[in-house]
Parts: C-alpha cells; structure tokens; sequence
C-alpha cells in the first residue's frame, strides 16, 4: 500500500481498469441474484407477496452492519483481504439454493426458506464489507477523474448488463415454464461470476487508509457526517429513492408475466432497451455533468423520471405490435420497450449520480465512518418499501377495483404503486435535493432539463444530419470524380483504338495498291514478251 497521491501513473491506469473490468464481471452476478430471475421463481415456487417483498427488504436491512464493520474497518492497516474474504463467502452461499433446486425440486416450501436464508446471509456479509470497498474506491480515484470515470465504468458494466439479461430470457425459455432447472443453474453461475469479480478486483491498488479520528465519542462520530446539511438531505434523498425503487421492483416482472402472460424473452427485452439507454446515459453522463454540474444534473433527472411512468397506465393484453429482431410482440411489451428506450438512461444517471455525491460530500477525515452512516440510514428507511409493496400487491389481490385503465386493462396493484412512486419522487426527494446547496457556475434547473432533454437530442440529430449530408456530399463528389476520370480513360482508350483502326486501314490500302501495281506491271511484261 501507498499514499494515493504517490501511486504512479501507470499503476492508477492499471488499477482503474481492473476494477472496470472487475465491475462488467460481478455484475452478472447482481443482475440474477438482485433483479428479475429471484422474485419470479419465489412466484413459481408459490410464494406470496411479502415472501417476494422480503427478498429486496434482505438486501436493505443488511446495511445495518455497516456501522459496526465501520469501526472494525478502520482499525485496519489494509481493507483489502477482509473485503476479499467476506465478499467471496457471501457470493459463493448464493450456489447453495441453486445446487438444492437442482437436486430437489419438488420441495418448494424448503426452497422457499433456502433462498430468502441464502440472500440474508449474503446480505450481512456484502454490507459488511461494503464499507472498506467504497473508502478504497474515493480515496483511489483522483477528484479530476472521478466524474468520467465512474461514469465509464458505469458504462461498461452496463455494456455487459446487456448482455447479461438477453442471455438470462433465452436461457430461461430453453426450459419448461414450470421447470425450476434453469433458476437453480443461473443461481450457480450468478456464485460463480461473483467470486471472479473479486479475484480481478484483489489486482487494484490500495491507498493507505487515512488513520480515524478516535478521540471522538462513538455516539459523536456517528451523527458528526449528518452535521453537514449537504449530506444529510443527500442521504435523506437517497433514503426516499431506495425506497420507491424496493416498493415497485421486485413486482414489476410478476405483475407483466401474471397479467399479460409475456415470455422470459420479451421481460429481458424490456430490461435490454433500458440497458441500451443506460450505456449511452454512462458515457455521456460524465459531459453532462461537468457542463451543467453535478447537483443540477441529477435534480434534472429526478423531475424526468415519473414522466416515463405514464406508460404503464395504457397497457392493452389484446393488442400486438411490432419489434425489431422480436417481431411481433404483445402491446405491453412493445409500449415498455420504447419507453425503456428513455427511461433506462435517467435511472442509470441517478445511480451515477449517487456515487459521485457520496464520494464528493463524505469528509475526507472520516470517510469510512459517514459511508457506514449513509447506507446504513438508506438501508433502515428503505428497507420498509418491499414489505409495503408486498403488503399492497397482497391486499389489491383480494380486493380488487372495479375500475378499468383507457385500454381496457384492470386497474390493479401494480397502478397503485405507480402512483405512489410518482408521489415520492416528486414531491419528497425532489424538494431534498433541491436543498443541497448548488455551486458556483451550476446551471438552474429548468435550463438544463431543457438542455438534456430537449436541446442536445436536437444538436444530436443535427450533427447525424451533418454527418450524413458531408457523407453524401464526398461520396457524390467521389462518384462524380470517377466517372470523370472513367470518361477521360474511355476517351482515350476511343482515340487509341480509333488511332489504331485507322493505321490499319491505310496500311491495308496500301498493300492493296501495291499489289495493283505489281499486277499492272506483270500484263505489261506478258504483252511486251508477246510483241
């Protein structure tokens, strides 16, 4: 280890792009164990709502350890081996319900218990170590860069996020709809992938770990983060968002399979045109960013978001539409998909947004500790919004509306937490965020939702239209050259051979007058020899 700003250059370059890689690695591991794959077998195995609910409420309560790892964390002179050793045991346990579906699967009730057992454990684990990863990383990555790399490395990992759900939907459709096979394999795989990350990422450099400040009550070092305005509206914000996502998430796949009965194919579908908007919003975000400032960029996003959700009010099971490469899909799943097309890239900006916040408003003395606070108050308040989402879905599935949406779908649970979210992000995070204190050269708001939105889109189609207009223009000017120079070959290739034919010609006219006079001669001599 070594002080961050003694790292060589090289080595910095070296250690940016292992846990790039890194990141493109494990996250086939978070796409199976934190999104789709695990609610929809819980549902196949017969479990409700709050079963359902509880597998996201694992993954937020977990961040309670955070605090506690904390201080063990920064006693330590190197974050490294623990990081390493509490990551691997908590990814490898993931195999476990999947070896069991595999040799068991009729056992639905014990499989049930296996997985959400399984996760919590993994939960505890990862969050303890969550702490060291994240100092390791701020301490790491200069503040210059910080922006555009995370940003690229965002990118990236959604590159192979990409890749990762259009693999998860045909794999799952290579099986029975009834068949747990192909969860209990993705399961194994998800373990797999997860210890490779680590191993990639044990190739990083670690600065030295700032020593803490220990003459400090534990009480006192534990709010003294929340002492900055800035960072608590932050966390506050975060807290709201982690929330409306675990309320929503982890039913959004159920509630389309249930009510629409769309295949495995057609839910990756619409998880890979989000992707597909989430790298170009990685990649450009960094840009961004710099161009309107930080805070702004991300309160532009946060007033886009619940604009996408109006989609999921003019769903239609009956009707059908079409897709590139898919064709002929139903409704919902062509709708979704156009709509992922946009919103995929703002969700990914709110993540990217939130690591670059946590790294710039974490004091640099400390930043172990208010790390530990930040995600452990995330955890705590959002760890409700799975259960209340589960206690929602469970409630509207028993006392169902009598009321339809314009396209003749029943108005479900699903509308019901739609709006809810619309309500949180609007008019609870939004006003937190607003109140983090804006910086000098950063634009107002309504200026850069109109920049983002409206304005770069059109500079964009502007400069397609440039590029191809310039295209066309060297390609019509190339053609035009060829021909002109074709012309003048052909032209002279016509006089060369026009040349030719004529030389021939005089040549043959004068052999042939030759010949007449040599016959001229030979009567003359016949008559004289007569005479």
């Amino acid at each position: 280890m070594q002080d961050a700003n003694s790292i060589s250059e090289e080595t910095m370059r070296n250690s940016l792009r292992n846990t790039t890689l890194a990141g493109a690695i494990g996250v086939f591991f978070f796409m199976i164990v934190q999104n789709g794959p695990i609610p929809l077998l819980l549902q196949q195995l017969g479990a409700g709502g709050i079963a359902i609910g509880l597998t996201a409420t694992l993954f937020q309560l977990g961040m309670l350890v955070q605090i506690p790892s904390a201080f063990f964390t920064e006693k330590l002179a190197s974050r490294k081996m623990f990081w390493a050793t509490t990551t691997i045991a908590a990814r490898a346990a993931m195999a476990i319900p999947g070896i069991f579906l595999l040799v068991a699967p009729e056992r639905h009730s014990t499989s049930i218990w296996l997985i959400l057992t399984a996760i919590g454990f993994f939960s505890f684990l990862a969050q303890m170590s969550a702490p060291a990863w994240f100092s390791w990383m701020a301490e790491l990555v200069p503040e210059s860069m910080r922006a555009g790399f995370w940003a690229k490395r965002q990118g990236v990992a959604m590159l192979a996020t990409v890749i990762c759900v259009a693999m998860t939907g045909w794999f799952l459709d290579l099986f029975p709809d009834t068949s747990l096979t192909g969860f209990g394999w993705l399961l194994i795989i998800a373990a797999v992938m997860g210890v490779m990350d680590i191993v990639v990422h044990w190739f990083v450099a670690e600065p030295t770990p700032p020593p803490a400040n220990r003459s400090l009550s534990i009480r006192k070092r534990m709010l003294q983060p929340l002492e900055n305005r800035d960072f608590l509206y932050f966390t506050l914000a975060m807290c709201v968002w982690f929330f409306g996502l675990g309320f929503f998430g982890p039913f959004l796949n159920v509630y389309l399979k249930s009510t629409f009965g769309v295949t495995y194919t057609h839910l990756s579908a619409i998880q890979l045109a989000g992707m597909v908007s989430s790298v170009v919003s990685s990649f450009v975000g960094g840009r961004l960013i710099d161009r309107v400032g930080l805070r702004t960029y991300g309160l532009a996003m946060v007033v886009a978001i619940p604009v996408f959700s109006i989609v999921w009010f003019f769903l239609d099971g009956n009707a059908t539409g079409l897709l590139p490469i898919l064709g002929r899909v139903p409704q919902p799943v062509m709708l979704l998909c156009i709509s992922s097309l946009l919103a995929g890239g703002v969700f990914a900006a709110v993540g990217m947004l939130q690591l670059n916040l946590l790294s710039t408003l974490s004091p640099s003395e400390g930043r172990t500790m208010a790390m530990a606070v930040h995600w452990t108050l995330v955890g705590l308040l959002s760890s409700a919004g799975p259960i209340a989402g589960g206690w929602v879905k469970d409630w509207f599935t028993a006392h169902p509306l009598d009321l339809q949406l314009y396209a003749g779908t029943r108005f479900s649970y699903f509308q019901i937490m739609i709006i809810l979210h619309i309500i949180m992000i609007w008019f609870v995070m939004l006003p937190l965020l607003i109140k983090i204190q804006r910086k000098d050269g950063e634009w107002p708001v309504e200026q850069a939702v109109a920049d983002i939105f409206i304005l770069t889109p059109l500079r964009s189609v502007r400069n397609v239209y440039s590029f191809n207009l310039a295209a066309s223009t060297v390609a019509m000017n190339t053609f035009k050259g060829t021909a002109t120079a074709a012309g003048k070959i052909a032209a002279k290739a016509a006089l060369d051979t026009g040349t030719i034919a004529i030389q021939a010609m005089k040549d043959t006219v004068e052999a042939a007058s030759r010949a007449g006079r040599a016959s001229i001669e030979k009567e003359k001599g016949k008559k004289v020899r007569r005479r």
